[in-house]
């Protein structure tokens, strides 16, 4: 980029705490594409060497991590910052489904998540029911909300070849962190309530609750547990079906990288993953592992799997080029007082 280049461009902050979350980053990395980067200079920055950063005027930044009652006062000392032209949040995190199963004190929590969203500009929902939930608890000024549902570049999963069933058991694929959000004890519960010979299960990935994982599924010859893959299209490519069967889950982007491979999805039906199901997919209830085993039985009897992988794939064209419309669209936005809560 040339001097003349730099001066045209406006800078943009992505702030994170932790860049070993896979779903953050993935979400980072649509900031690369040439569409974003035409009129925005895209930078990330640990939120541990903010104070060291210099910050061109008319800088955006964007915020990308976690609030808490411990960050507030990163986002007061931001909110101070001159040369900043406005703050965008990404609400990564919070939702309903995260409430229902995380938050013992509910008002504390809202009038965390109200203070926090006062000190920025502006409010980035990444689904449908995120957006709806934030609206309904009265957490955001209708104003300064937005709703960017996530997305990735899935082309990479498009060429995959549809998947027909083939003799044996139903192969069933699962990914992600092994973290309590991800379901992922749910749904081994559930395997072991399905006979080795209809269904078995892969499950890759890392975290903290791997030896847990791995001492349920000690007993369970049809479950697998996997360190994490290289490749999204090696593992999907030998998956029938993708399931998700998250207690929260804000968007989901293994939704998305499942349909684009044109997989079927047997997914809980909480938070951004009611607008990833439909007639390609089975959903089941959250936290209920005699409902997901319902689910599995009634995918493996299923004969139109090519059919409903053709269904996902088209339920996902669009998402990665409307979400950076959206994306354009707000950064080129301006700032208006009433932005700005008091």
């Amino acid at each position: 980029m040339t001097p003349t280049d730099h001066a045209r461009t406006r800078p943009v902050l992505h702030i994170v705490n932790d860049c070993s979350l896979g779903g953050v980053m993935l979400a980072l990395k649509n900031f690369e594409h040439p569409v974003l980067n035409e009129c925005f200079e895209h930078r990330i920055v640990n939120l541990s060497d903010l104070n060291k950063t210099r910050i061109r005027p008319g800088s955006i930044m964007v915020i990308h991590f976690t609030v808490s009652w411990i960050s507030l006062y990163r986002l007061i000392d931001m909110r101070r910052r001159s040369g900043l032209q406005r703050i965008i949040l990404v609400e990564h995190s919070y939702t309903q489904g995260f409430e229902e199963n995380c938050v013992q004190n509910r008002s504390r929590f809202r009038m965390m998540l109200r203070l926090a969203y006062s000190l920025v500009d502006q409010i980035v929902a990444v689904s449908d029911a995120q957006y709806a939930w934030l609206l309904k608890a009265k957490l955001a000024n209708r104003n300064k909300l937005f709703l960017i549902p996530q997305a990735r570049d899935c082309s990479d999963l498009l060429a995959l070849p549809l998947k027909g069933r083939e003799d044996g058991p139903l192969r069933l694929g699962a990914y992600g962190r092994f973290h309590d959000q991800k379901g992922f004890d749910i749904l081994i519960k559930a395997m072991a309530r399905i006979n080795p010979a209809i269904a078995c299960l892969e499950i890759v990935g890392y975290g903290d609750q791997r030896e847990i994982l791995e001492g349920l599924a000690a007993s369970l010859p049809h479950v697998q547990i996997q360190p994490p893959f290289k490749s999204a299209a090696t593992f999907l490519n030998d998956i029938d079906v993708v399931c998700i069967p998250s207690r929260w889950e804000a968007f989901g982007l293994v939704g998305a990288e499942a349909r684009a491979a044109g997989r079927p999805l047997i997914a809980a039906q909480i938070d951004g993953l009611k607008a990833q199901t439909g007639a390609h997919s089975w959903q089941h209830r959250p936290n209920d592992p005699d409902d997901i085993r319902r689910a599995i039985l009634q995918a493996a009897n299923a004969n139109d799997l090519p059919a409903r992988g053709m269904r996902a794939r088209l339920h996902v064209s669009g998402e990665f080029s409307d979400m950076l419309r959206h994306w354009t669209g707000l950064l080129k936005r301006q700032s208006s007082p009433s932005d700005v809560e008091a």
